[in-house]
């Protein structure tokens, strides 16, 4: 699994980093008429002090946020993120914040 995270870090970012395994999860959500998903997902962390080189055939937009203004942002406009990444972010900081703080460079 983590050569074919390296992997597609290149395809997509551009990017080459060292990635920490933390642990997988599974969801399900429905997007009203359009139909639904039911994925399973790895969850790993890293760091990138590199320029990143999007491929726009894979990613339409990107940014950088660090950990405190995510968090202030999920709290004040929480509903412009999915459900998942809300409760696995929430997750992270309560089970994993340890590892999230030694890869933000929060330490």
């Amino acid at each position: 699994m983590e050569e074919a995270m390296g992997r597609r870090l290149d395809e997509e970012l551009g990017i080459t980093t060292t990635l920490e395994f933390v642990y997988k999860f599974s969801y399900q959500a429905r997007y009203g008429d359009l139909g639904s998903e039911n994925e399973l997902c790895s969850v790993y962390l890293g760091r990138c002090d590199q320029p990143i080189q999007v491929n726009q055939r894979e990613i339409a937009d990107f940014r950088f946020i660090n950990v405190d203004d995510l968090q202030a942002e999920l709290t004040q406009s929480g509903d412009n993120f999915t459900p998942w990444f809300r409760l696995e972010w929430e997750r992270l900081g309560s089970e994993f914040s340890a590892q999230l703080a030694r890869h933000s460079g929060n330490v």
